[in-house]
């Protein structure tokens, strides 16, 4: 029966996913896997049958959710009531949150607070269950702007919400509590939950603390939250299985010992487990773990038996019929691919009767498990995680989460006596929080491979099924499947090595300048400034959790998508903010091997946090200026300046000449009219297929005489959506239609990708 629920949730999987991702190749391989039925098993004609109508039920599924997922708003209302049916978040400055209208639909609010006397009284006031009058203007959520970046739209569509509410106004004073369903009071007790140990527990480890009570995340350090994800540990600081077999085993015990029946305690963790469900947050894993154990301890107090297996097939089944867009949540395929893999895999680590090996061999069946699924969505793996988890696991599981829950228990009763236990067990979260920060800069704690194509997913989960399969049966026997596995992987890795492919790459950094370079076969990878935010002195009560920054957030998660290991050379192209801002972090957190600045300009760069951390790291800083040159392979790049030193920062930008794809191409930097007329003197027979636009489109660049010299076939723009300056000025535009260029934009096309093959190349945006 597990063997059959298994493959039929198989198919159920086939079925939603053809709603939203129907092609060829999927088709392809649901044949291939209905073949693999038919040939496997005894029914065969009506197995088979059986299989197909499963994918139709969930494909149906699939389509009734997306009829009902559709929005009742135009985006021109303005006035509505909104209700808190989420727990509210206040970070710095910002109200944010999901919230449902008057209307019934739920929308993202994003809400301004005025004031730190309004930021105090709403950490107070604020409850879900509160309606309240609201004024604002209804957006639509930003699609990704760059090339494999997180779709932000399509993660809300996911949750059911449509738009983005940016209110102007909340009527807080004439708020009022509508209901007060037993949902929402179990929902503002786990708000309760949450601000007590906030309040009365130290800020290194009340974020831990929360997050293995109450499932919430949010106020783990940035920095360490980071180091436990690199390390492949995060699924520790989720509410889980682990947390669910504790806390049921717990009352279990409990109530037993007090007298209570068998009977009576199954019937009181069969009430008190979705209050927990609800408590805990309902993440896609604590609603498998959950239901995983009503099914246990309901078959129990009816005395009968199911196998694990079957119990997991049933309940992915039935949360995918109800939520067929829960699918595509990262935390439920990685929950119900890692607890299929160790419930499928128990006779394989029931062979080493060694404790330590015991759990050495799940963490690796966990690690291979989640493999694929790590490399699709966030490119990278950590092989040190499967030595860091066989003590990371039993620490979290015997020590902190116990020791977490009793420490709050008792500082609620007893504040006296729960203090110092407050402070040890913060001292071990420290101690275990340095221990992942040392780990984390070591060689193999994160090895980017780079997104996998669709024939790769499907021949690494055939491996890792394959080497399952073969390990039940004798370790020696899965040589061979190890041996694919890593050819498989080392094919992924050195995958940028082999291609005869090149790209120039305009990324989308909002209001700034970064554009990618990539030569065929790995030849050279060259980053021409990391755009970055001009930051302003701001009062502390407004600061942010999380500091946003161009490096961290879009462009090292760009590089890791397409396997890329190392910058060869980060081109700074002048000092400003917008095309520098994010070279700290860079450098930080990824390997640059040189530094290029332009000459007569050292001096704008002295003072840099960025320059010690390059010093200490040994990255070699390279002046240029004009008429030096590099050549890699076939390609070519000429410094066209600067050529002395200037008063204005934008004229001594660095500017390049190179050809690529059959193209020639000029990157200017924030060059303005000033620098393009001596150019054009110094050059005068200077053309170019394509010109970066200098100064974002301001109507202090592109000139019409620097337009008529180098007579380019189209222009590329990067500037931020709505920006301030109103960039790129209207003046420009007007010169590029006059001389037939055409415009790529970065606000309206996001990042702007020409990929190109010897001399033919094709451009592409990112937003249709």
């Amino acid at each position: 029966m597990a063997r059959q629920l298994l493959f039929l949730a198989v198919s159920a999987t086939f079925g939603v996913s053809a709603h939203s991702f129907f092609s060829v190749r999927l088709l392809i391989v649901f044949l291939i896997f209905l073949c693999f039925i038919y040939y496997s098993s005894a029914g065969k004609g009506k197995t088979l049958i059986l299989h197909v109508v499963i994918m139709g039920i969930f494909l149906g599924s699939a389509t009734a959710s997306e009829h009902r997922n559709i929005s009742s708003y135009q985006g021109t209302e303005s006035r509505f009531v909104i209700t808190f049916t989420d727990q509210p978040k206040i970070d710095g400055n910002l109200l944010k949150g999901f919230i449902i209208s008057e209307q019934g639909e739920r929308l993202m609010l994003r809400y301004k607070v005025a004031s730190e006397q309004e930021k105090e009284k709403l950490n107070q006031y604020l409850r879900i269950g509160l309606s309240c009058p609201a004024e604002g203007d209804l957006q639509v959520p930003d699609k990704h702007r760059n090339e494999n970046s997180f779709d932000y739209q399509r993660y809300l569509l996911q949750q059911n919400t449509h738009w983005i509410f940016k209110a102007s106004s909340i009527s807080f004073s004439k708020c009022k509590k509508v209901g007060n369903s037993i949902v929402v009071s179990i929902r503002n007790l786990r708000m309760k939950g949450i601000s007590y140990i906030k309040k009365h527990f130290p800020e290194e480890s009340s974020g831990f603390v929360t997050a293995l009570i109450f499932g919430d995340q949010t106020d783990i350090d940035e920095g360490d939250l980071t180091n436990y994800q690199r390390l492949g540990l995060v699924h520790l600081l989720a509410i889980s299985g682990l947390h669910v077999s504790f806390l049921t085993g717990m009352l279990f015990y409990i109530g037993i010992r007090f007298g209570v029946t068998r009977e009576r305690m199954m019937i009181a963790i069969l009430i008190f487990l979705p209050i927990y469900m609800i408590l805990s947050g309902a993440s896609p894993s604590v609603m498998r773990s959950c239901l995983m154990a009503m099914v246990f301890f309901l078959l129990m107090l009816f005395k009968k038996r199911i196998s694990a297996g079957a119990t997991i097939g049933a309940v992915y089944m039935t949360l995918l019929f109800f939520q067929p867009l829960m699918l595509y949540n990262i935390g439920f395929q990685l929950s119900f691919a890692v607890t299929f893999s160790i419930i499928m895999s128990s006779k394989i680590f029931l062979q080493y009767p060694q404790k330590t090996l015991q759990l050495f061999i799940v963490s690796s069946i966990c690690q291979l498990a989640a493999l694929p699924i790590l490399l699709f969505h966030f490119y990278e793996v950590s092989f040190l995680g499967v030595l860091l988890n066989v003590l990371y696991v039993p620490l979290y599981s015997i020590i902190l989460l116990p020791f977490s829950l009793i420490t709050l228990f008792i500082h609620l009763l007893l504040p006296v006596l729960g203090q110092p236990l407050i402070s040890l067990l913060n001292f071990t979260f420290q101690l275990s929080n340095k221990v992942a920060d040392a780990a984390s800069n070591l060689p193999l704690a994160s090895i980017p491979f780079g997104k996998p194509l669709f024939i790769m997913m499907l021949l690494l989960v055939v491996a890792v099924l394959g080497l399952f399969l073969t390990w039940e049966k004798s370790f020696s026997k899965c040589k061979i499947w190890c041996g694919i596995m890593i050819l498989l992987l080392l094919f992924q890795y050195n995958l940028q090595k082999l291609s005869p492919f090149g790209e120039v790459q305009v990324i989308d950094v909002g209001q700034g300048d970064s554009i990618l370079i990539t030569l065929p076969f790995n030849r050279g990878n060259y980053l021409i400034d990391t755009g970055g935010q001009i930051t302003f002195p701001m009062e502390m009560w407004k600061k942010k959790r999380k500091t946003y920054n161009t490096a961290d957030d879009i462009i090292i998660p760009l590089l890791k998508s397409k396997g890329i290991h190392h910058l060869d050379k980060l081109i700074l192209t002048h000092a400003d903010a917008d095309h520098i801002g994010s070279a700290k972090e860079l450098i930080e957190n990824f390997k640059v091997k040189e530094i290029v600045i332009g000459g007569w300009s050292e001096d704008d760069y002295r003072d840099k946090d960025f320059v010690s951390i390059a010093r200490d790291k040994r990255v070699k800083v390279t002046v240029v200026k004009r008429g030096e040159h590099w050549k890699v392979g076939e390609a070519e790049f000429f410094v066209l300046d600067p050529h002395k030193k200037e008063e204005n920062k934008n004229d001594s930008s660095i500017v390049l000449y190179t050809e690529l794809g059959g193209l020639s191409w000029v990157f200017t930097g924030d060059m303005g009219e000033e620098g393009e007329k001596e150019l054009m003197d110094t050059y005068p027979q200077l053309r170019a297929h394509i010109l970066k636009v200098g100064h974002h489109g301001s109507k202090t660049s592109s000139s019409k005489p620097f337009l008529e010299q180098l007579q380019p076939k189209a222009a590329l723009i990067s500037v931020g959506k709505e920006n301030r300056y109103g960039h790129p000025h209207e003046q420009v535009i007007e010169a590029l239609k006059e001389y037939n260029i055409y415009l790529f934009r970065t606000d309206e096309d996001g990042s702007i990708i020409y990929k190109y093959y010897k001399s033919e190349g094709t451009f592409r945006k990112t937003i249709p």
